[in-house]
């Protein structure tokens, strides 16, 4: 049993590796918190996943308590009904032998670190060391290793605009649909750049480019400690088993746009992918994929009466991105597929029409075959045209 309920039967890791997960945080003095009510350095806490030795400790819960009851808070479904679950992660498992490239995630404004942990166990089971990292005031909820916790704040602009965008939901839909029709119409990423400015105007969107930068900075806190967590002094599973040179980022949603920021702005970012979001530009940045990257499209976004074609919506940066880069549509998938609700049976409403076990499948192989090829050399898997993957832009 599971959220809500009665979970789809959607299969486990299919790696060679047992799946451990540990806790810990990163901060930098010099970089104080700005949206908590002390100017103190800002806490930014990570769940890792990794491959890891078997064992036979008891696995830990899909869902703990205080997402639980952030949850509950948020959607008013009382908290017994929001199971915990169990997942296949045993927390701080001995570390498998050998040295593993990290895959940063970000999740989507308004959720969690665990929202896609079936993925992040998938990653694990394959070789990699999957860190989700959380983002104070602005996650539903993190928690400190000390057992603190800092849940949203509604106040803040963007969640102000979600929660507008979710009281009329079709209307935001309409709203943002002919500046979508104009980003898939785009052939470069000047054209690109011109529609996505101006949809970063939307009152959806407008508070959006300054969480990216938010975010993508609290990334590269967590990027700046790899060295340090690889030499153990972070008091984790990890010692010696980090490769701090083969880093790639992903997320779905806002955590989507910041991977995309990332591959544009940080070298030490390898390789992305990006979720179905909308890539926003930042004031003044970059334009530029620098590392191969991936868009992952749901099918359709549809409210009410209203339906849009996600598909393709950001190949205007693939004209010039890295050889490798490559845009996908998953058929008959919805924005929230992307997410461990596509196991939940009572989404069914707010999924789209792919089956659930294959929606797993299909993004699992295209996460872990594109993540092998460009951090391991690997040959490259999980691209093959099927009726639920096709290319918008295919390799370059």
């Amino acid at each position: 049993m599971g959220l809500f309920g009665k979970r789809v039967e959607i299969p486990g890791p299919s790696g060679p590796h047992a799946v451990g997960l540990c806790e810990f945080e990163v901060s930098d003095p010099q970089r104080l918190e700005t949206l908590g009510p002390a100017a103190a350095p800002r806490r930014v806490p990570v769940i890792a996943w990794y491959p890891a030795l078997p064992s036979t400790a008891p696995r830990e819960p899909a869902l703990d308590d205080a997402v639980r009851e952030a949850l509950s808070d948020m959607t008013r479904v009382p908290k017994l009904m929001l199971r915990p679950g169990t997942s296949y992660a045993v927390r701080d498992a001995a570390a498998a032998p050998g040295r593993f490239p990290v895959v940063l995630f970000n999740h989507g404004l308004g959720s969690f670190q665990k929202q896609s942990a079936s993925l992040l166990q998938e990653l694990a089971s394959h070789g990699f060391i999957a860190l989700s990292i959380g983002h104070p005031f602005e996650s539903l909820v993190v928690q400190y290793r000390d057992g603190a916790t800092v849940k949203w704040r509604r106040d803040l602009p963007a969640w102000r605009a979600m929660e507008a965008g979710m009281k009329d939901l079709e209307g935001a839909l309409k709203e943002a649909a002919p500046l979508l029709e104009r980003a898939r119409a785009s052939h470069d990423a000047a054209a690109l750049h011109e529609v996505m400015t101006a949809m970063a105007k939307l009152p959806g969107y407008a508070p959006l480019p300054e969480v990216m930068e938010r975010w993508a900075d609290d990334t590269r806190l967590v990027l700046d400690h790899l060295p340090a967590l690889d030499a153990g002094t972070s008091a984790t599973p990890l010692k010696g088993v980090v490769d701090a040179l083969g880093v790639g980022t992903f997320g779905h949603s806002l955590g989507g746009m910041v991977a995309g920021l990332l591959a544009m702005h940080e070298p030490r970012v390898l390789a992305g992918m990006n979720f179905d979001g909308a890539q926003l530009p930042t004031p003044g940045g970059p334009w530029a994929l620098r590392a191969p990257f991936c868009f992952v499209y749901a099918d359709t976004a549809k409210v009410g009466a209203t339906v849009v074609a996600n598909e393709g919506m950001n190949d205007g940066l693939l004209t010039d991105a890295p050889a490798g880069s490559c845009g996908v549509c998953l058929t008959g998938a919805a924005h929230l597929n992307f997410t461990d609700m596509n196991n939940v049976a009572m989404m069914a409403k707010a999924l789209g029409s792919i089956d659930r076990a294959e929606m797993a499948r299909a993004l699992r192989a295209l996460t872990v075959g594109f993540f092998a090829h460009h951090l391991t050399g690997a040959r490259l898997t999980g691209f093959a045209p099927s009726p639920v993957v096709r290319f918008t832009r295919p390799q370059g």
